[in-house]
């Protein structure tokens, strides 16, 4: 108790006391769950349902209500999460992408939250903690109402770290939380057939070891895990590995750190932990497992990107604090990133469809273990849980949805065609769980933040900006670099071969474009006022004319002035204009990280084939369903947060953007 005493949280059986006083717990007689599932996209749902391949959404839609569901501008899933959970435009919550821009430097960052560095005396003794400042302004609905007396739940929840105090409740942070590396998720690959040129650093996500042959099938290599905290120069901890391949050529042992595992070819390991130590005050703990790719002739190993340990993770994960280890003991280890799938590992090619797959399904049944846990365990008046299996499999998989894709591959067909529809059927099975443990009063709501499209070609915007004038290059008209995911972590260099005295506008992320604007920027040159506006409405225009070279369709669907789609006090920090692409265009991912590659355009030959990021979000809706008839349509995942407070009878905070969503009598 003592330990609940000093972070000034009492649990009593009627009352919760908290910093801010005493909050009692209403008598609800009526439970409120909502479901998120990211990416669901309502022409496939309606199909599907149709055809009855999804029995129990199929009887919602009869019984109750289905719509399409307004998303956000851009319909990118943190913008979209924020204002689910606030009720609020980007221009209130300030997310307005998954990058964020340091204007003063022109280097991207992690949009979602701000990572003060502990500080230490002489590189060893801890002086200061570290620092999570969750850059979502406002209060999500869930917390708001866990104020006033509602017992809450809410699982996976994006956008909430640092978890926020939920007096009468639970949650677990979702969307935006990292590895132990501080990453979206870097997955680890492992061969022995890596040349001297493929070692290092993917793209997006990934660090390639080359296995030395020695004598006999032994090999000893590192892990490397987050930086050294104590030091500024990007030093990382390391532990060391042991491989060895059996007798029979057919399984592989890996030992780390005292841990070792008899790991058949083809199979995954079961949960390692890892102690990343430094000193004698940096123990950051992880877990992860690893997946026997090959083992004879060559030997090639997968491990999965470490998460925080839940059971002790290095900075809460949960409120209270020990949520997460609570949750082991019932249901056992779970990934804790945000980003819970293993795309990166597919999108770079060092796993394929199949065990993609196997994990996927694996989170998504530890996030319904959870769901279920609490809807039986704990009953709160209002449980919420997000799903992000959805979205993470059509941004994979759909390419087999399209002929035309440049990475469909008929001979895959039969295996991974209905690999989308499987997800659905298995979101399909969650929903009929949840509704057999529900009330006749009861209401259920499930949403999803944006719906999908495919993906085929690349639009590059630096290179547009820079053929056009509006960006100017040093040396050439280019600059070819390949940008790395992990040039964000390790202070590499963005825009290197830029002329910032000459350049009107350059862009990052993925779908914004930024004045280089005087007083604003670091080296900006345009003036402020007229010329500024001049500029953008000239970008604006030009571009939204631009068409495919090689098919001469129309790739920008909208260009938008920042302050004709978003309001509010953070509307300072969005893109000055904001760019949404026609259905089978989204911005590359080298534009995302500051490049200026050689071309315009150019064909999506990744296994990412789906996208809704750089969308529009007139025809990237979401899903509205609910056991319940509603009144009206044209609702917006904005109105999800004022609907949830009006059903517990509680005011609707007036900086709330969304109207509560009315249910018939």
């Amino acid at each position: 108790m003592l330990h609940l005493v000093r972070r000034g949280i009492l649990l009593l059986p009627a009352l919760v006391f908290t910093a801010c006083g005493r909050v009692p717990v209403k008598d609800v007689r009526e439970r409120v769950v909502v479901l998120g599932f990211d990416g669901t996209d309502p022409k496939l749902l309606s199909r599907w349902a149709e055809a009855g391949h999804l029995p129990n959404i199929r009887k919602l839609v009869r019984t109750g209500t289905f719509q399409p569901l307004g998303t956000t501008e851009p319909p990118e899933s943190p913008v979209a999460w924020a204002s689910f959970a606030t009720g609020t435009n980007p221009g209130k919550h300030g997310i307005f992408d998954f990058l964020k821009v340091d204007r003063k430097r022109y280097i991207p960052d992690i949009g979602l939250v701000e990572i003060e560095k502990p500080k230490f005396l002489f590189h060893t003794l801890p002086i200061q903690g570290p620092k999570i400042t969750n850059n979502r302004k406002g209060t999500p609905f869930y917390k708001y109402l866990a104020d006033r007396g509602i017992t809450t739940a809410a699982i996976r929840m994006p956008l909430s770290l640092p978890p926020e105090e939920v007096p009468n409740g639970r949650l677990l942070c979702g969307l935006g939380t990292s590895d132990v590396r501080k990453t979206w998720g870097t997955f680890y690959y492992f061969a022995t057939d890596l040349t001297q040129w493929d070692i290092g650093n993917t793209e997006f996500g990934g660090v390639l070891v080359r296995l030395e042959r020695g004598n006999g099938p032994r090999f000893r290599t590192d892990i490397e895990g987050p930086y050294d905290p104590r030091y500024d120069d990007y030093r990382r901890i390391t532990i060391p590995m042991e491989l060895e391949v059996t007798p029979d050529d057919k399984a592989l042992r890996i030992r780390v750190q005292g841990r070792e595992q008899t790991v058949p070819e083809g199979a995954w390991s079961d949960w390692y932990d890892f102690r990343f130590q430094a000193g004698m005050f940096v123990n950051l703990r992880g877990i992860s497992r690893f997946y026997v790719l090959e083992t004879y002739p060559e030997v090639r190993l997968y491990l999965e990107p470490i998460s925080m340990d839940p059971r002790d993770p290095p900075t809460p994960i949960s409120n209270p604090p020990q949520f997460s280890a609570d949750l082991v003991k019932r249901i056992g280890l779970f990934k804790t990133m945000g980003w819970i799938s293993e795309t990166w590992g597919l999108n770079e090619e060092k796993i394929d469809e199949q065990v993609f797959l196997d994990d996927l399904f694996r989170n998504m049944d530890a996030v319904e273990a959870m769901l279920l846990d609490q809807l039986t365990r704990e009953k709160p008046a209002l449980t919420v849980a997000v799903f992000l299996s959805t979205d993470h499999v059509s941004h994979m998989f759909f390419r087999f949805m399209d002929p035309d894709h440049p990475r469909y591959d008929e001979s895959l067909v039969p295996r991974f065609g209905d690999a989308i529809l499987s997800v659905y059927q298995r979101m399909d099975t969650v929903i009929g769980k949840v509704l057999s443990l529900l009330g006749e009063r009861d209401t259920l709501i499930v949403v999803s933040d944006h719906g999908f499209h495919i993906w085929k070609r690349e639009f590059n915007t630096n290179t547009w900006l820079a053929r056009n004038g509006y960006m100017v290059m040093k040396d050439a008209d280019a600059d070819g670099t390949l940008k790395k995911m992990d040039d964000m972590f390790s202070g590499g260099s963005f825009f290197p071969n830029v002329d910032w005295s000459r350049t009107k506008a350059y862009s990052l992320g993925l779908g914004g474009i930024f004045v280089n604007m005087k007083g604003r920027e670091g080296q900006g040159i345009v003036e402020p006022g007229k010329e500024y506006e001049a500029v953008r409405a000239e970008i604006a225009a030009r571009i939204r004319e631009y068409r495919d070279p090689d098919t001469d369709a129309p790739i920008i669907q909208g260009a938008y002035r920042r302050e004709d789609i978003f309001h509010g006090s953070q509307l300072e920090h969005a893109p000055d204009i904001q760019l949404s692409f026609f259905d089978g265009y989204r911005t590359s991912w080298q534009t995302a990280l500051g490049a200026v590659p050689e071309s315009i355009v150019v064909a999506n030959l990744k296994k990412w084939s789906g996208d809704h990021c750089a969308s529009d979000s007139s025809d990237t809706q979401g899903i509205l369903l609910s056991n319940r008839k509603i009144v009206g349509h044209g609702h917006s995942i904005m109105d999800i947060a004022p609907t949830v407070i009006h059903l517990f009878g509680m005011p609707i905070p007036p900086d709330i953007d969304g109207k509560p969503i009315l249910f018939a009598k």
